[in-house]
């Protein structure tokens, strides 16, 4: 693939990582791991902060590659010690972003650990 055909926007977090990739042919937008912080760098103390915090990561990254979440065709959402109330908090926190009648195709994995204590990290491919 020509690299003409990629725009890559930087992580504003974790120097050397692109968080979004944007393909000019088929103007699909490519958006790696998101996870949400507090602005000091902390891990957020309840989950449903974390999961608030990390979707408004994820609709940056979606904005700067010239998407919203409107274009999400697909989700991956990585969670730590999944159960059944945090599965409710993240329905709960992405239904009241995206729109819950017509939501993206998606799949929510449980996983051990997932970086620098994120409880919760999402990537995504939106078609523009």
């Amino acid at each position: 693939m020509a690299v003409d055909r990629l725009t890559r926007t930087p992580a504003p977090v974790v120097p050397g990582l692109s968080n979004s990739v944007r393909v000019k042919a088929g103007d699909l937008l490519f958006v790696s791991g998101q996870v949400g912080f507090e602005k000091d760098g902390a891990v957020p103390e309840s989950f449903e902060r974390a999961v608030e915090l990390t979707y408004e990561e994820l609709v940056r990254a979606l904005n700067a590659g010239g998407a919203s979440v409107q274009d999400l065709v697909r989700v991956n959402v990585y969670i730590t010690q999944l159960d059944q109330e945090k599965l409710a908090i993240w329905r709960r926190v992405r239904d009241s972003i995206v729109d819950a009648a017509a939501p993206s195709a998606s799949t929510v994995i449980g996983v051990h650990s997932l970086y620098n204590g994120a409880p919760i990290e999402i990537d995504a491919i939106a078609a523009i």
